[in-house]
């Protein structure tokens, strides 16, 4: 396969991710405005009665749909917990991060990219051009452990700033399987009511936020003194 060709078949590919996000999104604003409080609440939990029979792949999958909406990932992870268990639950969210991040790559980098690119920076978030691999590298990881900075929001910058795909994911996964445990093991333990295991899951949780804030501190671009300040 010559590399137009390939380029064409990605093309394709990222039309058809567009569309299903733009499906999704629909559904969204449908169950939001159309269903309101108590329809969401009543279908909540007929979801939660159907996904205990159902077999792992069906949840997941939905969480890698999911979270290309600006929804809490973290619900995701604790609610797996006691639906799958702590070993299972981190399986599968390996594959479901990587499509979830290949999916992303994708649909910034096509037809929508104009209408995304308007929404990160109305919302204060600039696009940089990142030309070597390294810096690629390193502003992966600093989006990635950047405090406050939301999961959706993460990765719509980080496809817009056109990064390697694989180096995406492969700077990704250990970061967010970092934070991915905390919940996973906080949602066990909440539902079988064993405190040791909660605060083990609180402490993984702390010292995955202590690590991020760390790793942002040294990875944040020089500044001024004076602008450190005011920032104070």
């Amino acid at each position: 396969m010559t590399s137009n060709e390939a380029g064409a078949r990605w093309r394709i590919s990222a039309r058809i991710m567009g569309a299903t996000l733009l499906v999704a999104l629909a559904l969204g604003g449908y169950a939001v405005f159309g269903l309101g409080f108590d329809g969401l609440r009543e279908l909540a939990s007929a979801i939660w009665i159907r996904l205990q029979t159902a077999p792992p792949f069906v949840y997941f999958a939905a969480v890698s749909l999911l979270t290309l909406l600006p929804v809490p990932i973290s619900l995701f992870y604790v609610a797996a917990g006691p639906l799958y268990g702590v070993a299972t639950s981190l399986l599968w969210i390996v594959p479901a991060t990587i499509v979830n991040n290949l999916i992303v790559h994708a649909v910034s980098t096509s037809f929508l990219r104009p209408r995304l690119a308007v929404f990160v920076e109305r919302r204060g978030y600039s696009i940089p051009r990142l030309e070597t691999t390294s810096d690629q590298s390193l502003f992966i990881a600093f989006v990635r452990v950047t405090p406050g900075f939301p999961y959706f929001l993460q990765n719509l910058v980080l496809g817009l700033a056109d990064v390697d795909r694989w180096r995406l994911v492969l700077i990704t996964l250990p970061i967010h399987l970092a934070y991915a445990t905390g919940f996973v093991v906080l949602g066990r333990s909440a539902f079988e009511g064993r405190f040791g295991m909660a605060a083990v899951a609180l402490a993984v949780l702390v010292a995955a936020s202590v690590g991020a804030r760390i790793a942002y501190r040294r990875l944040r671009p020089a500044r001024p003194p004076e602008q450190d300040a005011e920032e104070r």
